[in-house]
């Protein structure tokens, strides 16, 4: 289990008593159910959370629970029963199941509800500084991030930032582009970015939205490489996907992509790329002069 339970809650209840620890018990077993991991592992984790308690509650020996507490009363009390009530335990016992819930989310909000290894947030060094290459136009790569580690693919997460609601984050060592909403919380979209991309200005703003944008390849090779672009323009296979979002600086566009496995690398062309699905997700959410901070 990559989550060491019985080090998290021997921490948190130190000192506490049956009531204190009760409502550090509850509020963990609250966290991992309101998680979004499937009920397998879900179980999995409710089983060790429930293994740990049963392991501190018998090292205590305490008066409150004893030290033949059986498994089933455990369990009783880690149940959301209709007759719990909440008890106050303090400001020490607030800040403790603060910390606690902090740690746990911290791991089973990039942990794969397929049952896969955790996607961390960042990108591993070495890997993300890799340019990979574009599928040829007229190639469909797919539009869905199914694919993808899970920490790339679109989800709702806690977020904080003095950023106003309604404006977006490209965050670009992360490859992580947010959509803030209130309450702390923002859309991340996977995204790859283009070098010529990584640096320059911070603030921006979209000029303009556009549905199966053409691309106008420049240079030595547009004339030979313009036809088979051009060609692509209104179909899954276009190099820039199917929407785009214009901000207020030549060159600067958010975008779709025919590579979906780019997502969460520096990329060759284009600019700031997501799968065709979280860019049309994005492009119904947002309205011209939306406002687009760009963070390293």
């Amino acid at each position: 289990m990559d989550v060491d339970y019985y080090s998290l809650l021997t921490k948190a209840v130190a000192g506490k008593d049956a009531v204190a620890r009760s409502k550090i018990y509850k509020d963990a077993y609250n966290l991992i159910a309101s998680s979004n991991l499937t009920r397998r592992a879900a179980s999995s984790h409710v089983a060790a959370l429930e293994d740990a308690v049963r392991r501190i509650e018998n090292g205590i020996g305490g008066e409150e629970l004893g030290e033949t507490k059986s498994a089933a009363a455990i369990h009783s009390v880690l149940s959301a029963g209709p007759n719990w009530k909440p008890l106050a335990a303090g400001a020490c016992a607030l800040i403790v199941v603060i910390a606690l819930s902090v740690l746990l989310y911290g791991y089973l909000s990039i942990k794969d509800p397929r049952g896969g290894v955790i996607a961390s947030s960042r990108q591993p060094p070495g890997i993300a500084d890799l340019v990979v290459a574009d599928l040829q136009p007229g190639v469909d790569g797919g539009s869905s991030a199914a694919d993808l580690p899970f920490a790339l693919q679109r989800q709702v997460v806690f977020y904080r930032t003095t950023v106003v609601p309604g404006s977006i984050v490209v965050d670009r060592e992360s490859r992580f582009l947010y959509l803030i909403d209130y309450n702390n919380s923002a859309r991340r979209y996977g995204i790859g970015i283009a070098q010529e991309c990584l640096k320059g200005g911070s603030f921006f703003h979209i000029t303009s939205k556009l549905e199966w944008p053409d691309w106008r390849p420049s240079g030595a090779d547009a004339a030979k490489d313009a036809p088979a672009l051009l060609a692509t323009t209104g179909h899954p296979g276009s190099l820039l996907g199917s929407r785009a979002l214009l901000l207020d600086r030549p060159g600067l566009i958010i975008h779709g992509t025919n590579s979906p496995k780019t997502i969460g690398h520096l990329v060759a062309s284009g600019c700031i790329r997501l799968v065709n699905d979280d860019v049309e997700d994005l492009y119904r959410r947002v309205s011209l002069q939306t406002r687009v901070v760009f963070v390293s």
